[in-house]
């Protein structure tokens, strides 16, 4: 009896198939989910910041001038979370009409004391909000990789929209920061 084990046809039609399954499902991984058909937007009864649309007359005119935060170019507002804590709205303007929006929790000790005013925002469409588990974003964000200078966030998830993107970034599997930005045609 010879020491040389070779598989027979049916153990290495089993690993083929195993092989096939692991390269699809890693290939579905790695591709991004299917844009939303709709724009995304933070939204506010009073108000919704929609990039590329949203002006900053409009939003002065709505809540008065921002206070310049955290930097250079950018609008800040402070309003209230879903659990009543201080949340930074902050809005940067190219030619006057919105280029991106940003609802956080400050993470610093140097960021100003404003006083929060009694309004929410989310994203909509789905009602995603801060402070709400990572696991409720919609099927259209896809998880990306966080960088390694990236700041204080362990995931991050992406979606595309006509003209955007939309960021939900979090720790610990809650969203702690909802961004959206301008995509250039």
């Amino acid at each position: 009896m010879s020491d040389d084990i070779t598989p027979d046809f049916a153990m290495q039609r089993a690993v083929e198939i195993l092989a096939n399954i692991y390269e699809r499902n890693r290939k579905q991984l790695d591709a991004p989910p299917p844009p939303s058909d709709k724009p995304i937007v933070l939204f506010n009864e009073t108000l919704q910041f929609a990039v590329g649309e949203t002006t900053r007359k409009d939003v002065e005119k709505q809540f008065g001038v921002a206070f310049a935060y955290p930097a250079k170019g950018w609008h800040t507002y402070c309003v209230r979370g879903p659990k009543s804590e201080r949340l930074f709205l902050s809005a940067f303007y190219s030619d006057g009409v919105l280029a991106a929006a940003e609802l956080y929790a400050p993470q610093v000790d140097r960021a100003p004391n404003l006083q929060a005013r009694a309004l929410t925002f989310r994203f909509v469409p789905g009602e995603i909000a801060v402070g709400a588990p990572l696991t409720t974003l919609p099927e259209h964000f896809g998880r990306m990789p966080v960088p390694s200078n990236f700041g204080p966030y362990a995931e991050m998830f992406e979606a595309r929209f006509p003209g955007g993107a939309a960021y939900a970034m979090g720790n610990d599997g809650a969203i702690e920061r909802l961004a959206l930005y301008v995509l250039e045609p």
